[in-house]
């Protein structure tokens, strides 16, 4: 395996984790802040500088040592101050989050740029005005780094901006409807990696492939979920082992020690640099991620559908919406080819896979809600609004098969809890759902 390649995957694992969090972004603004503070200070006190910034911001920046320090200490205390506050707000959005919708969601707050750069903001501003403190001289003729003064002028005013901004992105993204668009924007980005458009072969269909009774499995040392798969890694040593690689575990799936990662069908034994090469490729995590994992994106909207449904929360209106942006989903993955299931380059090694599989999308996006859903004529309604949807984009006659097993058990329970009255309309979107699934 090429050292670049290794490289860039273990790069986009990184940067991955760094960017679902509230620690880097702030922490690498802060620093930034120390050393702009280091920097100004150490400027101004060349001769050349200090005069002309001295007639330039001197009107305007106060220019005794004992006013500097009054408004740099100030600043910070109110920087600090109105850092609890942040704090305490980001986490009640965090816990409404949680409680109201699902606690799968909550990586998509902590990856909101806004609260970590506004959070950047003031741990940098606070540590800059400590710092450019402790240059302001009073003894002798004293000295007042005017230019660094100014500067923490400018950045306490960035830090009411970015404060006000901050929430009014928080008050915008506990939003259901905000939720649900987000995550699907996600997936659909997903999707568009992990099954990339093209022809597609209406008689196609997902088939897992088969282990040789032969083959040797190369368990997992670790346990975590499968958040992201090196393929071309594995390709290469496929070829190397001149054989056959087939994958046991998915992307999203829970792998234990022990677990067969993949098993190998070679024609000689792997070396134990290989083994570390070969569990290497496969990223292990406590939490499903959105790497590659396209039905952790359906999952998450359909947990805020069902808790909306839930007798506490009892919000059909934000299952509709769920529904909605699930139909958008699974109306764009029944248009694209099911992805590759074999991958090789024409010479004696091959990588063998399970795939995504638009059935368990469809699987995973009614089996839940259509069970717990089945009471509430609203959300039953959107249900086959969905599938209608769905079903008048699908390619597949396996897709449109899967389609109107889960109709007509929705309909099977759901028809008779309400009046025939009520019960209409329901019969009108199955009629058509029935219209658009038959065979051609």
């Amino acid at each position: 395996m090429s050292t670049l390649h290794d490289l860039q995957f273990r790069a986009r694992q990184v940067v991955y984790d760094l960017r679902t969090g509230l620690l880097f972004r702030p922490a690498t603004m802060t620093l930034q802040a120390a050393l702009l503070a280091l920097a100004l200070p150490w400027l101004e006190s060349q001769p050349d500088v200090e005069r002309p910034l001295t007639a330039l911001l001197g009107p305007f920046v106060a220019g005794e040592p004992g006013a500097a320090q009054l408004l740099l200490t100030t600043i910070a205390a109110s920087v600090m101050t109105t850092l609890s506050v942040v704090y305490s707000v980001l986490l009640m959005a965090l816990s409404l989050a949680s409680v109201q919708f699902s606690p799968r969601i909550l990586g998509n707050f902590l990856r909101s740029r806004s609260s970590q750069t506004t959070l950047g903001l003031f741990t940098g501003t606070f540590v800059y005005c400590l710092l450019v403190l402790r240059t302001v001289r009073t003894a002798g003729n004293g000295f007042v780094p005017i230019l660094a003064v100014a500067a923490a002028l400018l950045m306490a005013l960035i830090c009411l901006a970015a404060l006000l901004y901050t929430l009014h992105d928080i008050a915008h993204s506990i939003q259901a409807n905000t939720i649900a668009d987000r995550i699907a924007v996600e997936t659909l980005q997903v999707l568009e990696e992990v099954m990339p458009p093209g022809q597609v072969d209406p008689s196609a269909t997902a088939q897992s492939p088969s282990v040789p009774a032969a083959a040797v499995a190369v368990p997992a040392r670790a346990a975590g979920y499968v958040q992201l798969v090196d393929h071309t890694a594995l390709l290469e040593l496929a070829q190397a082992l001149k054989g056959t690689l087939i994958l046991a575990v998915a992307e999203g799936e829970f792998a234990s020690p022990g677990d067969p990662l993949v098993w190998l069908s070679t024609a000689q034994a792997p070396d134990a640099d290989q083994l570390v090469q070969l569990r290497a490729a496969f990223d292990l995590g406590s939490s499903r991620t959105m790497q590659q994992d396209v039905e952790f994106g359906v999952r998450q909207i359909v947990d805020v559908a069902l808790k909306a449904i839930s007798p506490a929360i009892n919000d059909p209106s934000t299952a509709c919406t769920c529904i909605d942006q699930l139909g958008r989903i699974l109306g764009a993955a029944v248009q694209r080819p099911l992805p590759w299931s074999e991958l090789s380059h024409g010479g004696a090694g091959r990588v063998l896979r399970r795939p995504p599989d638009t059935l368990r999308l469809i699987d995973l996006a009614f089996a839940q809600l259509r069970q717990y859903g089945h009471g509430d004529m609203a959300v039953s309604l959107r249900l086959l609004r969905m599938a209608n949807h769905v079903v008048r984009l699908s390619v597949r006659s396996a897709d449109k098969a899967r389609l109107t097993h889960h109709v007509e058990l929705l309909a099977a329970a759901a028809l008779p809890r309400f009046a025939a009255g009520d019960c209409e309309e329901l019969q009108m979107r199955l009629a058509r759902f029935r219209s658009a699934a038959a065979p051609a």
